[in-house]
């Protein structure tokens, strides 16, 4: 789930289990996704602000390109007289990994399961390379497997429990098994083969098929481009900074998650020019863009950070907020995203509102568009309305936190 930068932006943003909405009004169910249009996206400050990044992909062996040191507690710390004592690991780490990178273009390339995975791969790759009869074969082949294996294409809608529909749910933090094999993978082969002998015997030789078939051209594609330094150095040095880091404590205070898995942040080459996308990968955030693109992503990563503690909120308190929720907003449950209703709007609450304010010091005019989906964007405001970002932050507690949200149900 995302939110573009904390003004207006056109998008499309989703929760981790319903629906995502798409500009001809179809619905496909799938996982925590944001889509923005940077040439329409209304900022603070410059529009959008010239970039020269590029990734490489220079051998098969990974290079995870990791400027780690982010959201609180720096890595060590004066104890004493002189001496320095080892503090707590970073809670965020930001990076480039040459295995995801090539693993996340060839999954994206069947479009197996739409609003998770994106079909502009596929487009870009047939205007590159075209596809033939044998690539259209094994493309729907391991589009098959994908959907047959990854719990992300279940569609589980009327059998979750009611936190779960009103809260980020465990599959926040889990995500897809097979992605995970990619995920700080010691290089793509490496990878490749863990993922293909964990399968069912009759799966292994269509996704070997798959692989020697379309990693070749895939490296090819990727390879000469730079490894989105510029991208991670500006992101890392933002979220370094004091103001973000104790922004990053009230978070997890909020959210009552004091202790949490490292979040990572990575970045992966996408063929638009002209849009940015945030998606949650399990414990990860991967922000797509083209190797030109510089976008704001300190607010990105940490709407999508809000996401992520919130789906390791304490199960008791969770549940009790979630009953009274339903009760104050029947509607929210009829809505074709219910996370749209509560967790949507908290995330827009502090990723955009609050960090504007207490991170870059500036105003979040509720004249602008926080957010693209409505409801959300109402009850962003209304919360923002009975909880000035001048003030201390609510207690995310059944009471007038869950009144203001509801305010705006029909």
């Amino acid at each position: 789930m995302s939110f573009g930068s904390h003004a207006s932006f056109n998008g499309i943003r989703v929760g981790n289990l319903p629906r995502v909405v798409k500009r001809g009004g179809a619905c496909q169910p799938l996982p925590m996704v944001t889509l923005w249009n940077l040439r329409r996206h209304a900022r603070i400050g410059p529009p959008d602000r010239p970039g020269a990044c590029r990734m490489s992909f220079r051998s098969q062996a990974v290079h995870l390109v990791c400027a780690a040191v982010l959201l609180l507690a720096p890595q060590w710390a004066r104890a004493g007289s002189g001496s320095s004592t080892l503090q707590a690991p970073p809670l965020v780490t930001v990076g480039y990994d040459e295995a995801f990178d090539l693993f996340n273009l060839l999954d994206n390339l069947p479009d197996w399961l739409p609003g998770y995975t994106n079909a502009i791969y596929q487009q870009d790759w047939e205007r590159r390379f075209g596809l033939d009869a044998k690539d259209r074969a094994a493309l729907e082949a391991y589009a098959r497997f994908r959907q047959r294996t990854s719990p992300m294409a279940r569609n589980d809608e009327g059998k979750r429990p009611l936190a779960d529909s009103l809260f980020a749910g465990s599959d926040t933090r889990i995500g897809d098994p097979y992605t995970g094999y990619f995920q700080n993978a010691a290089s793509f082969s490496a990878a490749t083969e863990a993922a293909i002998a964990a399968q069912a015997a009759g799966d292994r030789e269509l996704l070997r098929r798959f692989y020697a078939r379309f990693a070749p051209r895939a490296r090819a594609l990727l390879t000469g481009t730079a490894r989105f330094s510029q991208q991670q150095e500006t992101l890392t040095q933002e979220l370094a900074a004091s103001e973000a880091a104790a922004f990053a404590a009230r978070l997890r205070t909020f959210y009552g998650v004091e202790a949490a898995p490292i979040f990572q942040v990575r970045f992966v080459w996408w063929p638009y020019s002209n849009r940015t996308q945030a998606k949650l990968r399990g414990g990860s955030i991967v922000l797509f863009s083209e190797q030109h693109v510089q976008d704001d992503w300190a607010p990105i990563v940490l709407h999508e950070y809000a996401h992520f503690l919130s789906a390791g909120q304490p199960a008791a308190n969770r549940e009790a907020m979630a009953a009274a929720f339903a009760q104050l907003c029947p509607s929210a449950l009829a809505l074709p995203n219910p996370l749209n209703a509560l967790e949507e709007p908290l995330a827009i609450y502090w990723g955009q509102y609050r960090f504007e304010r207490e991170v870059r010091g500036k105003a979040l005019s509720s004249d602008w568009s926080w957010y693209a989906q409505p409801h959300a964007d109402r009850a962003a405001k209304a919360i923002a309305a009975a909880f000035p970002a001048e003030r201390p932050a609510p207690a995310l507690s059944v009471g007038p936190l869950l009144e203001a949200a509801a305010s705006v149900c029909e």
